[in-house]
């Protein structure tokens, strides 16, 4: 994330309420950007893959992380921030925390992989995703004006019944600016589809950013009026 993006995010979480106590599926701009997101990771095997395969297709990503992952797997974790990507907060062992009921269990659950991300990769996180999408209020309290961000485009990788197909249609049919795409990175049949989906967002005219990147063009946009 450039100097410029970073300030003008921090603008938009500060002076924009529908960011705070409101999970962010998609956002408005004349932008041609998408943000594709993956959930859990770093995954030792496929995570370098996805890695290797956004370089070559100058693709910058969002990767939700979860703290223990982060512990097993720290020098992924430097890398996806040495070549652009963006590292968000999933929690540190991937809890439910609306079925948790416990205003400190959460807090736990958030504020160690912060402290994690910090120790590994020198910041902690400015977004978050809920692990289920799942929110209450003790989620809202420990986040107070930090973005929860859910997604426009679900693409059900998770499920058994998924395959590269269905991951490829859920991700690029009708998916246009401001969307946001929600994949993890452990699944094989996602990465099986990922060449497939960046060439179809882009020759959609789609530029493939990170979610703090689309945050900011929609505070630029809002900005213009």
């Amino acid at each position: 994330m450039t100097k410029r993006t970073a300030i003008l995010v921090a603008m938009a979480i500060m002076s924009t309420t529908s960011w705070a106590q409101t999970p962010v599926e998609r956002v408005e701009t004349e932008q041609q950007l998408v943000a594709i997101t993956f959930d859990d990771g770093p995954h030792a095997v496929n995570t370098p893959k996805l890695l290797e395969l956004f370089k070559k297709n100058d693709v910058k990503v969002t990767f939700f992380v979860v703290g223990r992952n982060v512990r097993k797997h720290p020098d992924l974790a430097k890398r996806m921030l040495t070549e652009g990507h963006e590292l968000g907060n999933h929690t540190t062992t991937h809890a439910d925390l609306a079925k948790l009921g416990d205003l400190e269990k959460v807090r736990k659950e958030i504020e160690d992989t912060q402290r994690i991300l910090k120790e590994t990769i020198g910041k902690p996180a400015i977004l978050f995703r809920a692990p289920f999408l799942s929110h209450d209020e003790n989620v809202w309290t420990v986040l107070k004006d930090m973005p929860s961000i859910n997604a426009s485009r679900l693409t059900i990788d998770w499920s058994g019944e998924s395959t590269p197909q269905s991951i490829f249609d859920q991700a690029t049919k009708d998916t246009k600016a401001g969307d946001i795409v929600l994949m993890h990175s452990w699944p094989n049949k996602t990465i099986e589809a990922m060449p497939r989906i960046i060439k179809a967002l882009q020759a959609k005219g789609l530029k493939l950013v990170t979610v703090s990147d689309l945050l900011a063009a929609a505070k630029e946009k809002a900005a213009d009026k």
